[in-house]
């Protein structure tokens, strides 16, 4: 047996049912191995594999010098993930993906200006929301364009890269094996070469890790807005009592958070560990791996969260939402 299994990467073997690419003798023709296929039909999800480390995904691509195309989903725009991106050093478009819950008043131009100006992301940038044709057509046309045959498609992991290359799959209408997706973190082990038809091929990658996450359990894809007008000294709790902070000022919050969970507000002021200062109007509370905060007012924000996890920022959405 000499193939690749077509949901993780991992090269398929009969020998050891307790390492990567495991399949019963008896299903030798399947393309898929049986974590994959219990991930896929069951829910099933086996994370005692490791996939390849950031350092090894960086070194692939850039000595392959394809094309790549990097995801973002908007709640993990961060410092970490645009150091990540400046590391694949090979032609490359920057693809901000999961937009479907940004407000109608964020236009797709606006939200490029803002990620080009506040993290100095040079190159192209495309918006990809939840649909299946919604900036997928957008950046298939891009790629015939420029010639571009081949490319690997990079990002954290649950960044909605397998979903990418399916939804390519499905509007071109091609015949080519849906690749495994699933809501854990890690379910694609090793590149996987798919071709999507004679014009374009591209290669799925395991996902990068964050090394500052706040919850390495917040890859569950249910994402949450909310708003609340929080008064001096209030505090909001969020996803069942995790993070807490607490408002030294009168200000609107918009809250766009990963991971379910109930939230609940205290109109009393707890006692928090941790201080954030917030010099202008209009920031954001980036909490790493799990979403963000805008805060339209300044002040001291108090919060139980380690601020190593935490990244302070001009808001993504401005003034918007007054």
């Amino acid at each position: 047996m000499n193939r690749i299994c077509y949901g993780c990467g991992a090269k398929l073997q009969s020998e050891d049912k307790d390492k990567a690419g495991y399949i019963p003798a008896h299903k030798s023709d399947s393309a898929y191995c049986m974590r994959c296929f219990r991930m896929m039909h069951y829910g099933e999800s086996n994370q005692g594999y490791e996939p390849k480390t950031r350092e090894q995904i960086i070194k692939r691509v850039n000595g392959d010098k394809k094309f790549a195309i990097f995801l973002c989903d908007f709640l993990n725009l961060n410092q970490e993930v645009i150091d990540i991106y400046n590391s694949i050093k090979c032609d490359k478009l920057f693809v901000i993906n999961k937009c479907e819950l940004i407000p109608n008043e964020i236009y797709k131009r606006k939200l490029i200006d803002y990620v080009r100006e506040e993290y100095h992301v040079d190159g192209d940038i495309k918006i990809k929301g939840g649909t299946k044709n919604h900036g997928v057509n957008s950046v298939y046309r891009y790629l015939l364009e420029r010639g571009i045959e081949e490319t690997y498609v990079l990002g954290l992991s649950n960044s909605g890269k397998s979903t990418f290359i399916n939804d390519l799959i499905h509007v071109n209408g091609s015949k080519a094996r849906p690749i495994n997706t699933n809501s854990k973190a890690n379910t694609t082990l090793d590149f996987i070469k798919v071709k999507i038809d004679e014009n374009l091929t591209v290669y799925d990658s395991p996902g990068f890790i964050l090394e500052n996450n706040a919850d390495s359990d917040a890859y569950d894809q249910y994402i949450k807005t909310l708003t609340f007008n929080m008064k001096k000294d209030e505090t909001i709790s969020l996803i069942n009592g995790k993070y807490f902070f607490n408002f030294s000022e009168d200000t609107p919050i918009n809250i766009f958070i990963n991971g379910k969970g109930k939230h609940k507000k205290y109109f009393k002021e707890l006692k928090l560990d941790n201080e954030l200062k917030l010099k202008d109007d209009n920031m954001d509370i980036v909490i790493l791996g799990v979403g963000f905060i805008r805060v339209k007012n300044k002040g001291i924000v108090k919060t139980n969260v380690d601020t190593k996890y935490i990244e302070i920022r001009n808001s993504m959405f401005g003034d918007s939402n007054e």
